[in-house]
């Protein structure tokens, strides 16, 4: 591992330390195979953390700021021990942020600590370099499923609480794009999605429809599902989405890498037998 990662893993432990003890076996770090690194999702967490305690009472404060030209560590194009014009002018002047997309980085993340209200602070210390925003923010799977996705729309025709057996029940739903907003790391996240597919279960045990079909109405069906048995039985719908996101004022989508499912129950109804029967003529 470079002695950079090291470095930040050391500072981002101290700093949750030092911001409340309670909060140490949360630190950003994560292990994989024996090598530990920082991610700049957790070096924003920590910061928002720290940010959440009043200024006079934190003991961690965290701020994102230019590089000033440092020393290559391993090797050129590897990286940098950097320093900061937090700690007074740079000598050879602040680093160019890198390009993402046509558009800037968020610049490196710096942390200073004190050991009491009364202490002195520490120099700002690099906890993690430049990041792109869509890279920091990203929607993950675990974001969209969390979000409240509506239920798929479910008509079943006829809809008068009974079907007759061995005819035609016809189902169908509304292909539509739900569009919503989120916060990832206090920044503002469009987000769309549609669906992919839909599953209908019959409630009679017979197998489950899987389409990419949204169905229609009367007379113009596209789906439906014949009854064999006399029953009560209730339809059942679940919609799986795929959703894009974007950071609110970008134009950049992006694809959730992964879905999301929601289901829609139909109300219960009787599934009757048509009989026919005699009825004796009246006398003229």
């Amino acid at each position: 591992m470079s002695r950079r990662r090291l470095c930040i893993t050391a500072l981002l432990l101290v700093s949750f330390i030092a911001a409340s003890p309670a909060d140490a076996k949360e630190v950003g770090a994560t292990s994989n195979d024996d090598s530990i690194y920082v991610r700049s999702k957790d070096a924003e967490e920590a910061r928002l953390r720290a940010e959440r305690v009043p200024p006079e009472l934190r003991l961690v404060e965290y701020r994102r700021a230019g590089a000033c030209g440092g020393v290559a560590l391993d090797g050129p194009g590897d990286h940098w021990q950097a320093e900061s014009a937090l700690n007074g002018a740079c000598s050879d002047g602040t680093d160019e942020p890198p390009q993402c997309d046509g558009a800037p980085s968020l610049e490196p993340l710096w942390t200073r600590t004190r050991l009491t209200v009364d202490s002195p602070w520490s120099d700002w210390q690099l906890v993690d370099w430049y990041v792109c925003p869509d890279e920091l923010f990203a929607l993950t799977v675990t974001d969209f499923e969390r979000l409240p996705l509506a239920k798929p729309a479910l008509t079943v025709q006829p809809d008068r609480g009974w079907v007759l057996v061995n005819k035609e029940t016809i189902v169908y739903t509304d292909d539509v794009t739900q569009k919503l907003t989120t916060e990832v790391l206090g920044q503002k996240i469009d987000v769309e999605a549609d669906a992919q597919s839909w599953t209908w279960n019959w409630g009679d045990k017979t197998t489950d429809l899987t389409t990419t079909k949204a169905g229609k109405p009367y007379p113009h069906q596209t789906l439906w599902h014949t009854y064999q048995q006399l029953d009560t039985v209730q339809v059942t719908l679940t919609a799986t989405w795929k959703g894009r996101w974007r950071l609110h004022g970008h134009t950049t989508w992006h694809d959730v890498l992964g879905t999301a499912q929601t289901t829609a129950t139909s109300d219960p109804f009787e599934i009757r037998e048509l009989r026919s029967r005699l009825v004796a003529p009246e006398d003229d």
